[in-house]
């Protein structure tokens, strides 16, 4: 390890520019105050270097201070703005919490309109059966050589203007597309084993190759084994979220199978918790599909998404936004193909028998309750929606039908097309096949629209359940789920019909047949 880095130069924007001209004026304010204390030196640290340097636009700053406490930066520099007529923010102090990867007390301000974090360089020590490490404050090679990779451990001096290579080989793995950590990757691993899904992240962000060394200490049993111990599901859900919505999803599932890690990351309740045949026939499966299959649905998803061919760049702007745009879908696409290999398998629930899929995403990743229901619903609708789809091309679907398979969907019917014709594609996947699947699919999204039917999930009944009992004359109760029923079932009949006629059938039809 050396304190001697190799450098190179930065190009700044103007509002970065000014950011780091008014630091320095704050530093020199200190120095004349305390002239007695050692001259503070600040560094801009980690992605902010690394996507600056791959020309990417980058918000998140991190001031990194030699010695002096983040909190106690962030008012010097409110001080500092306040007395050359700048705004001033609100400092938010951040305490430590190494549960939440948060190891020293860390201060956030606005500077010119940006969020600025201010926080010590730090140093850090781990004993063999926690992730959480003792932190003493440290110089700027150990801060580069306690982070997870090399390309995150570059600093850009703001005195100097140039950026700090102190590991030697965040550069030059910049410039080669690496992915490795600082120090010895075992080592690495064993203390923070977190630091594997981070290179599996990154890897995948940038489409970068991992080194050999770093490949072969993941693969190391001890490293899966510290990774089921040492590490919050929350902080695995954290990861792999960042994962289903990055740029290459793809290829995050294919490192995560490479690995072996499904089984880790996506992990699943104690055996002794599965559900059976005892539970009732629903609990056929035993076992999960073959992993693999999540990175050939993923595949096809992407195709459907991102290909020539879009599924989902044909519809309408109006399914987009009921699907929560693009980005949403995405992502609860991604998660769907990723889970599916549990599809089919349940899991004892307390008094319920609920779908393995469900609860991996509710406690093995710790993502949020709508997370597990959508992709759960992904997984459930594709059947009923791939048999819709050929009856839309046949020219069988009527539109109760539809409406009705929209409403049991709910918001989240655009991403179940996308998800079914992927699944379809599983079978055959050619260039005849896609376009085949697509087209047929495109054309289900078509009727939909076509009939007024994309917000069918949203439409109230057009005469309530007390009017429906009046008119029966019945008191209002369970029998009424079934009035409400055959009330859909005729809106959807008669799109044009008015309430007077709902209430004439209600009396007629209805009425008659509750006197048989």
């Amino acid at each position: 390890m050396t304190d001697a880095p190799s450098m190179t130069t930065l190009s700044l924007t103007p509002k970065e520019q000014e950011i780091c001209e008014l630091l320095v004026g704050v530093v020199e304010a200190i120095h004349t105050q305390q002239p007695e204390q050692p001259r503070l030196v600040l560094r801009i640290a980690g992605g902010w270097v690394r996507d600056k340097l791959l020309g990417l636009e980058s918000h998140d700053i991190d001031i990194a201070i030699d010695s002096m406490s983040g909190f106690d930066l962030a008012q010097h520099v409110n001080q500092y703005l306040s007395e050359h007529g700048y705004p001033v923010s609100t400092i938010a102090k951040i305490s430590q919490n190494p549960e939440r990867s948060k190891h020293l007390e860390t201060a956030t301000t606005s500077v010119l309109g940006l969020l600025v974090d201010f926080v010590n360089l730090r140093s850090e020590t781990y004993n063999s059966d926690s992730r959480i490490p003792q932190i003493e404050f440290g110089t700027p090679a150990d801060d580069a050589f306690r982070r997870d990779i090399t390309i995150n451990a570059l600093f850009y001096n703001i005195h100097t203007r140039q950026v700090e290579d102190f590991t030697g080989r965040g550069l030059a793995d910049l410039r080669d597309g690496i992915v490795r950590t600082p120090l010895e990757p075992f080592k690495t691993f064993t203390d923070d084993p977190l630091r594997v899904l981070r290179v599996l992240r990154f890897a995948s962000r940038f489409d970068y190759a991992i080194d050999e060394e770093t490949a072969e200490a993941i693969m190391r049993p001890e490293i899966k084994c510290d990774l089921d111990a040492k590490i919050s599901r929350e902080r695995v859900g954290v990861e792999l979220e960042k994962m289903a919505a990055g740029p290459h999803p793809l290829l995050s599932i294919q490192l995560i199978l490479r690995f072996g890690l499904y089984a880790s990351i996506f992990r699943t309740p104690p055996r002794s918790e599965w559900a059976s045949l005892e539970d009732g026939p629903q609990a056929a499966a035993t076992e999960p599909r073959d992993f693999a299959v999540a990175e050939a649905l993923a595949r096809n998803v992407l195709e459907l998404v991102d290909g020539a061919a879009s599924l989902l760049h044909s519809m309408p702007q109006e399914c987009l936004a009921i699907g929560g745009g693009e980005v949403a879908m995405r992502r609860s696409l991604m998660l769907a193909a990723f889970l599916y290999p549990y599809h089919g398998l349940l899991v004892r629930d307390k008094k319920k028998v609920v779908p393995m899929s469900y609860i991996v995403i509710r406690d093995g990743v710790k993502l949020s309750h709508l997370d597990a229901e959508t992709t759960v619903g992904l997984h459930q609708f594709a059947a009923s929606l791939a048999s819709a789809a050929s009856d839309c091309v046949a020219g069988s679907l009527d539109r109760r039908t539809l409406g009705l398979q929209i409403r049991s969907i709910g918001s989240r019917w655009p991403q179940s097309v996308v998800f079914a014709a992927a699944l379809e594609l599983l079978s055959e996947k050619s260039a005849t096949a896609l376009a085949a699947v697509t087209e047929k699919y495109k054309a289900y999204v078509g009727r939909v629209v076509a009939e007024g039917l994309a917000e069918a999930y949203a439409m109230k009944h057009i005469v309530d359940g007390k009017t429906a009992a009046k008119i029966l004359g019945i008191k209002p109760g369970p029998a009424l789920k079934g009035v409400l029923g055959r009330v859909m079932d005729w809106q959807l009949d008669h799109p044009l019909g008015s309430r007077g006629e709902c209430e004439a059938f209600i009396k007629e039809a209805i009425g008659a047949d509750m006197q048989r």
